[in-house]
């Protein structure tokens, strides 16, 4: 078993059992995913993997933002898009997968937003500005990849 597999099996036992979801045990283990699964080859496994990554991250955003602890809430959808940053900028990655990782960006994006006007700190609306920023900078340099829309035979 490879280091994705361990990880996709440990992610999942999280999920398998609902009485027991220590919130902790969730941010060890998003903390500890390993790097290889956000490199080529993206197969099934990985993918799965990745989607679970995602999913844990926001799950533990919520849980954070719950409990008021909001510069641990925002970490983790900073970890996320940050990951799935690093994952769409691959040119080495399939064109899918990069459209996928950037549509889940621009979902992260406006989660990250809603997220700063929500604090009541000037500090995080200047964040917020700076994520709209940023992510456009980021997106103007994908050539669009997220708007392409396949082609249907007729």
């Amino acid at each position: 078993m490879n280091h994705i597999e361990k990880w996709l099996q440990d992610i999942q036992q999280w999920y398998e059992n609902p009485q027991h979801r220590d919130i902790g045990q969730l941010s060890a283990v998003i903390e500890q995913a390993p790097a290889s699964l956000f490199e080529p080859p993206i197969d099934h496994t990985s993918s799965d993997a990745i989607a679970y990554f995602v999913d844990g991250c926001i799950r533990l955003q919520r849980h954070y933002e719950f409990e008021g602890k909001s510069t641990d809430a925002y970490s983790y959808l900073q970890f996320c898009y940050a990951k799935l940053q690093a994952l769409a900028s691959r040119t080495d990655i399939e064109t899918e997968v990069r459209r996928w990782s950037l549509k889940k960006l621009d979902q992260l994006i406006v989660s990250m937003m809603e997220f700063c006007q929500h604090q009541n700190d000037a500090g995080w609306l200047s964040e917020s500005k700076q994520l709209i920023e940023l992510h456009v900078a980021f997106m103007v340099g994908q050539n669009n990849l997220n708007l392409y829309q396949p082609q249907r035979p007729l």
